[in-house]
């Protein structure tokens, strides 16, 4: 799954082998600078169509087509415009590896875009591995949601959920006390919150449940402390695949992760989709671009495309909100859950005080290390 990783190692051998499989392909599609003319490319102008059509590709990290339909998003944003994708190689990198990715190939770059966590968005300010764009729909755009300088802006957001496999789960769970239930031993699947913005927003909704918030995160590491201790995590991190397999039976991700999930097991396994009636989180995701974009003109071409109606659908589609909702009419086949505004905190910030407790105390606290 997305935005997922373990340790550093694991993420400069996953760099390493991104940077020796994608650079034959890259070369084919060289840039016309590394550093595009700010002048036409802070804001939306007309003329960004056709130089994009003349780049022809970008190149997406950490965008997978199983993520917020981003597949359909891809297609559909090559049919109307002609231009090629690439997106499945880096596709599961996490908020963290993208940045660090961009960072590490400034001097050959490979990715031109990226979608990362709304508390990865500061971050990747202060890295200066984002370059500022306001696409044509910047105003319509909450202030909460998006960079004043242009660095980056949500698109969507999702609210974290409980993906159950019923075949294996007899007893549905509905809050975060209910995962510490005995008949959940050893059945859920979570990653790490210190390397993806999933997970870290999955603490979060943990906290509230149990008297914290965002600034107040330890409830939520204690939290997740107990269900390791007592063996209903045991640190295998979720996925589509565990899932599927029966690895495990429960995992803790976004809805449209778990719808998409449900769309595509079609029964085998038999999904439901659960948001914990006590607290969650509804997590924005924003489009950042590369500041050393090989493909500059495109990289602002799609950025425009996402914020578009036909993008902001796209993400309905696959179970997302999309951050102009209130734009936009959607078709009849869309029924995005219906969602209890008391038990659901927005997350928006940059949450130095949360960051710096889970990097703390996650693993002495948690895993015991």
């Amino acid at each position: 799954m997305k935005k997922t990783t373990s340790t550093i190692i694991a993420l400069s051998a996953t760099v390493a082998v991104i940077l020796t499989a994608t650079a034959a392909f890259a070369s084919s599609h060289k840039a016309q600078s590394h550093r595009a003319p700010a002048a036409s490319l802070t804001n939306w102008n007309n003329g960004i169509v056709a130089k994009a059509k003349a780049e022809g590709l970008v190149h997406g990290f950490g965008m997978p087509a199983n993520w917020a339909n981003l597949g359909n998003m891809w297609s559909s944003f090559t049919k109307t415009y002609g231009i090629q994708t690439q997106y499945v190689a880096e596709g599961n990198m996490s908020s963290a590896e993208e940045l660090q990715a961009f960072q590490k190939e400034k001097n050959h770059p490979i990715g031109d875009v990226g979608d990362i966590g709304i508390s990865f968005g500061p971050t990747a300010v202060k890295m200066g591995v984002v370059a500022p764009f306001k696409n044509q729909y910047w105003n319509q755009i909450p202030a909460n949601l998006k960079d004043p300088h242009g660095n980056w802006a949500a698109a969507y957001y999702g609210v974290i959920s409980f993906e159950v496999n019923k075949k294996m789960v007899k007893q549905i769970p509905h809050t975060w006390k209910d995962l510490l239930k005995p008949e959940y031993k050893g059945l859920i699947g979570f990653g790490d919150p210190r390397q993806a913005a999933e997970q870290f927003d999955a603490v979060i909704a943990a906290s509230y449940a149990f008297g914290g918030n965002a600034n107040n995160v330890m409830p939520g590491i204690k939290f997740f402390k107990k269900l390791h201790q007592i063996g209903n995590w045991t640190g295998t991190t979720g996925s589509s695949a565990a899932m599927k397999t029966g690895q495990v039976g429960i995992q803790i991700t976004w809805n449209y992760l778990s719808e998409a999930d449900a769309a595509q097991f079609q029964g085998r396994p038999p999904i439901v989709t659960v948001v914990p009636s006590d607290s969650t989180v509804a997590g924005p995701y924003v489009e950042v671009i590369n500041k050393y974009a090989p493909h500059p003109y495109a990289a602002r071409l799609l950025n425009n495309y996402l914020f578009s109606n036909a993008g902001q659908i796209s993400y309905a589609e696959g179970g997302a909100y999309p951050v102009r909702l209130k734009y936009l009419k959607l078709p009849a086949k869309v029924h995005l859950p219906a969602l209890n505004m008391a038990h659901v905190h927005f997350l928006s910030g940059t949450f130095a005080k949360a960051t710096a407790t889970i990097n703390a105390d996650w693993a002495p606290m948690v895993l015991g290390q």
